[in-house]
């Protein structure tokens, strides 16, 4: 009995931290994207503002990595430059797939946050 609960012990040790660390966002990343948010949502009231911009970026951060996220976060803003400026974000085809799914899960989080 003894050997089953250390093995059981050491098994949950190992494997907490990979459960933890599964797409999970930087403290900074989430606060950042809450407060960019805000300002974007800044009709509603701050404690209305800040459940609902967490609850989005909770959705986000179940599909993509903090990476991936800050990659397509960044192409999202920047694809609306007029001319070269722009270019990069919306030609490049490995940008344009992933854009796609940041998009609809960007919309899924909205809604289901109602926000």
């Amino acid at each position: 009995m003894k050997i089953a609960a250390k093995t059981l012990l050491l098994a949950g040790i190992v494997l907490t931290p990979t459960f933890a660390s599964a797409n999970d966002f930087s403290t900074a990343t989430r606060v950042q994207y809450v407060m960019d948010c805000l300002t974007a949502n800044s009709q509603m009231n701050v404690y209305e503002g800040v459940h609902k911009c967490s609850c989005v970026i909770d959705k986000i951060s179940e599909k993509f990595t903090q990476t991936q996220f800050e990659d397509l976060n960044t192409a999202y803003m920047y694809k609306n430059l007029p001319a070269d400026r722009g270019a990069t974000f919306r030609d490049d085809k490995g940008i344009k797939s992933d854009m796609k799914l940041f998009e609809e899960t960007n919309e899924e989080a909205y809604k289901s946050c109602r926000l």
